[in-house]
Formats: C-alpha cells, structure tokens, sequence
C-alpha cells in the first residue's frame, strides 16, 4: 500500500512538472509574428549596442576636458569649451550655451564684474555672498547649498565665501548675450592679468568723465601698487568677510521660501532676480532609493525668458534612475559626489572631435538624415567633477556605483517637455494596449501583460534582487500529499 502511495505521489510530482513546461512553451510560442524575407533568425542581426560598450562617448566630458579661466591657491573658475567643438552637429541645439564651474577656498573674495552673458548658479557645497550692484540699487544675498540665483547680463556682482572651512563651489550655465557661444568678463577693477575695462578709454575721456588728476589715472587703471599680481579670487581676512557681510545687509532666500506651497510666493522679489533653495522645494520624485528635485520655468519667473530647468538627483548606493527621457530638454549634468555608470540609446554616430566648419555667405551645413534603423549603446563611467549630456528624446537610465551619487543638471529648452518613463509602476508603456504589446513584442498575452507591470517602484528602484522581489516561503508540496492519501 505504501509503494502504491509512493507512485502515485511521484507520478502526480512528474505530471506537474511536465504540464507547467508545456503551458510556458505555449505561453511564449501563442504569438510570433511572421519572419520577413531575409531577417535574422534569433542570435542574427548586429546586435551593435547591445553587448558592446561604446568606446568613444561624445556626451561624456572628463575633467580634462574643462580650460581654465583663472586658477589660483584661492579658488579656480573652469569652463567647457563650446559643445559644437565637440561634434558640429550632434550639439548644434546647444551651442549657445555654455557651462562653467567655479570654487572658492575659505575666506576668499572674487571682485566685481560683469559678463555679456546671462548665467543661472546652482550652489553645490559651502556658504556665502553674492552682491548685485547697478546704477540706482545695491543688493547682496547670503546663499548656501542649494540656492539658485539668476545673474542678468551686463549686471556688476561679486562673490565672498563667507565660510572659515567649506570651499565654496557653484556649478554655472551661460547664454551669451552677443557671439553665440562667446562671452566676455569684464573687470571695473585690474586684477592680476584681467586688466581693467577703464583701459579702453584715454585719459581725456577719463579725466573728464570722473573729474579727477591726471595723476589719479593710474589708481583707477592699474590699481593699487601693493594688489600687482593678485588674481580676480583673492584672500581676505575674516574681520574683512564680517564687515563686507553686515555692510551688504545680505539676506537669506532660503528664508524666503519656507511655505513652499505657495507657488507664487516666488516671484517679482528683487531687481535681480530673486535667488530661491531647490532642496527647500517638495521632490517631485522620491522613495528610499533616490530623490529628484527640479525648478521648473513655468513656476520661477527667474528662468523663464532663459527657458531653463535646474535640478538636482540625490541617488543611495547601488539604485537605478530608471529608463527615462525627456521631450525637449537637453540637460547638461554635473556630478558633485561618488560615480555612476550612465546608459543611453542614441541613433545618432559619432567620427570622433571635429570643429564646427566655416561656411561662406549663403551656405550652410548639410546634415544627411541617416534611418539605419540601428540603436547605438552609449554607456560611461561618471564621477565627481565631470559632466555628460541627456539629449532631448533620448532614452537613459542612471545606475549608482560605490557611494552615494549626487548629480545637478541644467535644462535646456524647458518650458514645454515633459518626461516619460518607461519603467516603473507609473511607465508609459504599460498604457499600451496589450494587443498592441503582443504585436510589437510577439509575446502571449500573459507575458505582454507582465512585461511592463512587474516593476515594484516608481522613478528610483534597487538593483539588488532581495530589495527588489523579498523572499519568498519555500514551496510546500503539502496539497500534492494530501491529494495521494497522505
């Protein structure tokens, strides 16, 4: 009787096993679209992109590729060259911008100036003053990580770090005001090798403007004998960032923003522009894996004429920002802290650096219009200090390697694009009708349901399988027991 018990069990154990295969092959082989004449089979193809990592990124920019502006033991200002240098065609969307980076050791001054360009700031690390001067107002603001501030062009400013042991670090992007893709600054004061604006005027015109000895001249042209060699990031002393500090009555925005509810609170606050704390603003993506807080034009009257979008994604070790792209927006990225391997499709080639060419009157560039039908595999390793570009309509996703990762980025043409993401509980591709699913997969209808449904989280998830799918009971083959008399 136990031999027959113990047959019976084996044999129903054997049929399980046999039927669940049966039902998966099925399942899959329920719908496969016809194969065109002259198709690869499975495992045909190129396959290009797919299981190759691109060797040439042309949207990656290490920190070799910044030039300096000024560099000193007191601080440095870097910029990338003009992206069009880098491909004439692939950044001609962008070529009138351009993003800068500056750094400021504790207890330093960079003097005032102007630019031909307007620029947006967004404070990455430290503390301190910027001060806006113009004919008829004089204004200064405390800022700290997070503030962002619009600069207009042509306006005096100058910055303090006001902080004894942070540098001061701020990630930049400029719009030229007359050369696209080409500003000027311009120094009131001489300051090291910048020589002063005055410079370009001769004595008559300057005795006569400011009313003052010829002999006086040359304190306004040259500056002070005893400042010859200084740079325009200079070092002051702590009584001197105090005095400069109460002097300017600088005010905080991170005060002004702490009913962050208020979408209209935010605007028309000062002449020049009003500096407001992205991290005080609600994260418009979050969960335990990341959070993403972005400004966007359409609610700060501060970006708006620029039509830019600033943002800042704070990612924990080992997450993944998940498949995603944007309309319209090409944002430019930094990163502040820790490395990420960054993946991107991209239909696009690349032939390696080439100039932007000269064109005589009446011509113009002729791009060929290129439908392979190939996806291109864009794939980098990012860390602190460089920076990489997410084109409009480009597919990418953003994985976190050894530490927690910190990107802010910049985005260009804002105003009217949206974001997709194709992964996660709220994917624009699971609103695909499943009989659209299956004749575009050629899966079954199952499969084509699950295939864009399964994921657990939205916007960020883990890539370790215990954090995504818990575990889960071993199986109990208790009801197949009992079935056969046990």
């Amino acid at each position: 009787m136990a031999i027959n018990k113990l047959t019976i069990t084996l044999f129903l154990l054997i049929s399980l096993a046999v039927f669940h295969c049966l039902a998966f092959r099925v399942e899959v082989q329920e719908f496969e679209p016809p194969r065109q004449e002259g198709q690869e089979g499975p495992g045909g193809g190129s396959g290009e992109g797919w299981d190759e990592e691109a060797t040439k990124n042309p949207y990656h920019f290490g920190q070799w590729s910044f030039k300096n502006f000024f560099q000193s033991k007191d601080g440095f200002v870097k910029m990338l060259p003009k992206f069009t240098k880098r491909s004439s065609t692939l950044f001609r969307g962008i070529e009138n911008y351009r993003f800068l980076f500056q750094e400021m050791q504790p207890n330093t001054f960079l003097v005032p100036h102007h630019l031909d360009a307007d620029y947006v700031f967004l404070v990455v690390q430290g503390k301190g003053v910027i001060g806006f001067v113009t004919d008829t107002a004089n204004e200064s603001f405390q800022i700290t990580k997070g503030d962002v501030v619009r600069v207009p062009s042509s306006v005096t400013h100058f910055f303090a770090n006001t902080n004894g042991t942070v540098p001061l670090r701020l990630a930049k992007i400029a719009v030229p005001a007359n050369v696209p893709g080409h500003f000027q600054v311009f120094f009131p004061a001489h300051s090291g090798f910048h020589q002063s604006y005055f410079n370009g005027f001769s004595k008559d015109v300057l005795t006569a403007s400011f009313n003052i000895p010829e002999e006086l001249l040359g304190r306004l042209i040259r500056g002070p004998q005893q400042e010859v060699g200084q740079g325009i990031i200079r070092r002051v002393s702590p009584e001197q960032i105090k005095e400069l500090t109460e002097h300017e009555h600088a005010t905080s925005p991170s005060n002004k923003h702490k009913d962050k509810k208020d979408k209209h609170k935010d605007k028309d606050r000062s002449t020049f522009g009003s500096p407001f704390n992205l991290l005080t603003q609600d994260a418009i993506y979050s969960n335990n894996f990341g959070r993403y807080h972005e400004a966007h034009p359409k609610r700060f009257s501060q970006l708006q004429d620029l039509d830019i979008a600033v943002g800042w994604v704070n990612m924990t070790q080992g997450s993944l920002f998940l498949p995603q792209y944007n309309s319209e927006t090409t944002f430019v990225t930094f990163v502040e802290n820790g490395c990420a391997r960054y993946e991107m499709a991209s239909p696009y080639t690349f032939q390696g650096e080439q100039q932007q060419p000269w064109f005589g009157p009446g011509q113009e560039e002729e791009v060929e219009e290129e439908m392979s039908g190939q996806v291109h595999k864009i794939v980098s390793r990012v860390c602190k200090g460089e920076v990489f570009i997410l084109p409009a309509g480009h597919p990418f996703a953003i994985l976190s390697q050894d530490e927690n990762f910190v990107a802010v980025g910049f985005g260009i043409h804002a105003s009217n694009s949206t974001r997709t993401f194709l992964a996660g509980q709220d994917n624009m591709l699971s609103n695909i009708n499943t009989v659209a699913t299956r004749l575009s997969f050629g899966l079954g209808s199952k499969l084509a349901e699950k295939l864009f449904t399964s994921q657990n989280y939205s916007h960020f998830a883990p890539t370790t399988p215990s954090h995504q799918f818990p575990e889960k009971p071993k199986p109990s083959f208790q009801s197949i027991f009992n079935l056969a008399g046990f």
